[in-house]
């Protein structure tokens, strides 16, 4: 027997050439594509009795035309097509808008099925959507996205391939794990998708769907870490535990729980014979960058070498002085910063140092992945902010030793399902709890009337030459939005604050360079107000910044708002940060009164999931993994936790290598498994 995922559509004899054509140019090539290219949507015209009719109230009722079917223009592209509707021995008039090719096929005595509503009385009924009982009988019909082939061709060819090949359909689950979430084997499946007799029955159908799709998803990501593993080559790092134990006890505060068990996960990783890939996950200020120091010094001790990777040359040279000065008591540890802007002799001098294994930590941008920059002994690579690389330089710069060690640094708190989807084949650690001695930022969401008091509040900490950010979510005034711009808000801040406080601007069109140079100024304290669209959010720390006015707050995802509202809280002094909505309804004043009265960025960042979705969290473009057939990461939540679990536990049997039970999900994960070894290459 054949399967279906071999018979090719072209070696169908009642498939027309050029509707093969059709199929194949949307890459329906197969009979197994063409059975699980499911109806988008169903038409549910399951009927009942005239006398249930309430007005306004939609309902199915089933009758002949009982006249001549007459079409009335009633203005430019509206058209009223009108005709006696016989129901149940009851003759009422009715109408369909817009429908004027309708009027050759409704002749006398046509039996057919509407979905509609009466309108003002229950003589007039007014007709959505209807479909003719000698073309197709069932209750519920199916609506399939196809181009270029009649409705009717399609289902009668959908018809014949499911009669003809449906015994054919092999189950692509394990047997064990359909009964234990007692899932509709797939044969049914396919055929309830094409010819369901009850919606509920297409949930259940779809509950399948899901749970398969999902559990593919998940054993990929768990089989590119099972290879990790496999296929390791990783030094064993033996670190000098009392160097650690030193470090830390001369820190001038005490290691939150969270950190110190993040600490731990790292060095397990380190000991470990395959290379580690893990996310280390907190919110601003949670104090990330001392659990990467702990790191760089685990395998600094191990005689490796270290490289943290930023995104911009100002925050490398941030972080180049941060741990200059934590290491400081370590005389023998040398540190060199690297970034475009390093002067040609000095970049000799760190080339060579790194060759020979004189420096042994670097830290600088994209600069540390160039082809002449050749390591001794890379052992760590940390990637700060890490999706603000491209993945061709993430790849570089891993490939710059063998089975480099690889720490990502992310300060967006991400929801446990977008963790499970985006970040499958990483092992993560996440920093929940907060340094004792953080202040809570005060956040307001400003009404209409309370705009002066923001303004005052602005002017006193001018006064105590504190600094504030100004952001707004639009460069460039827009045609279609009423929104506050950058440019626009620049100028009226220069004006209101003349003689009282140097104004920057800064956004996205700027180039690299006059960006690292504005927040260098912002930095150094020669600008005190800095008006800003998002491109701040994830940056450099400006201590002396107290507050932060967000603009048009409502058009910023929650995830946003709490990374900007965290570019203050650095302050020794209590952080301010004011919420100013343009336009006011009643969802995004909940939304941000939600910000108002928490701080806590998961809790936030899962309640924006389901307003919002996950293009909130990595833009549509780098959520293209999660963007699921079946499944919704808004709504399914429960089911990717069965699936995820169940992953974890397949990816550990013997049977998924070897019985031909596993051969689908097994074939699937290797193909996955390829298709990323190739990108890496």
């Amino acid at each position: 027997m054949n399967s279906v995922n071999d018979i090719k559509l072209e070696s169908l004899d009642y498939i027309l050439a050029r509707h093969k054509a059709v199929f194949k140019k949307q890459e329906v090539e197969t009979v197994y594509d063409l059975l699980t290219d499911f109806p988008v949507r169903y038409e549910n015209y399951t009927v009942s009795s005239i006398d249930k009719a309430v007005l306004d109230e939609t309902i199915v009722l089933e009758g002949q035309v009982a006249s001549k079917v007459s079409v009335t223009y009633l203005k430019t592209k509206l058209t009223a097509l009108s005709f006696i509707f016989e129901v149940e021995n009851q003759k009422i008039k009715a109408t369909i808008f817009n429908r004027t090719f309708l009027k050759n096929k409704l002749d006398y005595g046509t039996v057919i099925r509407a979905t509609g509503k009466f309108y003002k009385s229950m003589n007039n009924f007014t007709i959505a959507d209807l479909i003719i009982c000698d073309e197709i009988n069932r209750n519920i019909v199916p609506i399939y996205k196809i181009k270029d082939i009649s409705e009717n061709k399609y289902l009668e060819i959908m018809e014949k391939t499911f009669m003809r090949y449906g015994r054919n359909i092999t189950e692509s689950l394990p047997i064990d794990y359909l009964n234990k979430h007692n899932l509709m084997p797939l044969n049914k499946c396919i055929k309830v998708m094409h010819y369901p007799e009850a919606m509920e029955d297409v949930e259940v159908a779809k509950y399948r769907l899901k749970y398969e799709e999902l559990l593919k998803y998940q054993i990929a990501m768990k089989y590119l870490h099972h290879m990790r593993e496999v296929n390791g080559h990783s030094v064993e790092m033996e670190f000098d535990n009392e160097r650690l134990e030193k470090f830390k006890n001369k820190l001038s505060f005490n290691l939150t729980n969270d950190q110190q068990k993040a600490i731990m996960d790292i060095l397990n990783d380190l000991k470990a014979p395959y290379a580690m890939n893990r996310l280390l996950q907190g919110e601003v200020g949670s104090g990330k960058t001392i659990v990467a120091v702990m790191a760089i010094l685990a395998v600094v001790s191990a005689h490796h070498q270290a490289a943290l990777m930023c995104p911009t040359e100002i925050l490398s040279l941030q972080h180049y002085n941060t741990l200059c000065e934590l290491l400081k008591d370590f005389t023998d540890i040398k540190i060199a910063l690297l970034t475009g802007s390093t002067k040609a002799k000095n970049r000799k001098e760190i080339l060579e140092g790194l060759k020979n294994g004189q420096i042994n930590i670097v830290i600088g941008t994209h600069a540390l992945f160039q082809e002449d920059v050749v390591y001794q002994s890379l052992g760590i690579v940390i990637a700060d902010e890490e999706h603000r690389f491209g993945v061709r330089q993430r790849v570089l710069i891993r490939n710059k030793g063998e089975d480099v060690n690889y720490l990502k640094m992310s300060a967006t708190p991400i929801p446990r399902t977008l963790s499970i989807s985006a970040y499958g084949d990483m092992d993560i650690s996440i920093i929940k709890e907060m340094p004792k001695n953080r202040k809570q930022v005060i956040t307001k969401y400003v009404e209409p009337n309370e705009k002066k008091q923001v303004v005052k509040h602005m002017q006193e900490e001018l006064k105590k030459h504190h600094q504030i950010y100004v952001v707004t979510p639009l460069i460039n005034e827009s045609e279609t939005l009423d929104t506050a711009n950058a440019t626009e808000i620049f100028e009226n801040m220069k004006r209101y604050f003349t003689g009282i406080a140097n104004v920057g601007l800064i956004h996205g069109k700027l180039k690299p360079a006059e960006k690292e140079q504005i927040m260098a100024d912002f930095l150094d304290k020669k600008i005190d107000i800095l008006v800003a669209t998002s491109v701040i959010e994830v940056g450099v720390n400006v201590e002396n910044a107290t507050t932060i006015l967000i603009l048009g707050a409502e058009r910023f995802g929650l995830a946003s708002l709490h990374q900007l509202r965290g570019r203050v809280m650095r302050s020794s002094e209590v952080p301010y940060c004011f919420l100013v909505p343009e336009a006011k309804n009643q969802t995004s004043e909940a939304r941000l009164k939600m910000l108002e009265k928490t701080s806590d960025g998961f809790a936030l960042a899962e309640y924006d999931l389901l307003q919002r979705g996950p293009g909130e969290f990595f833009g549509e473009k780098q959520s293209g993994a999660m963007n699921f057939k079946f499944a919704d990461l808004k709504t399914d939540s429960a089911i990717l936790e069965k699936a995820n679990n169940d992953a974890e536990e397949i990816i550990k049997k013997t049977e998924f290598f070897e019985n031909d039970e596993y051969k689908y999900l097994y074939q699937y994960a290797l193909l996955k498994y390829e298709a990323k070894q190739k990108q890496v290459d």
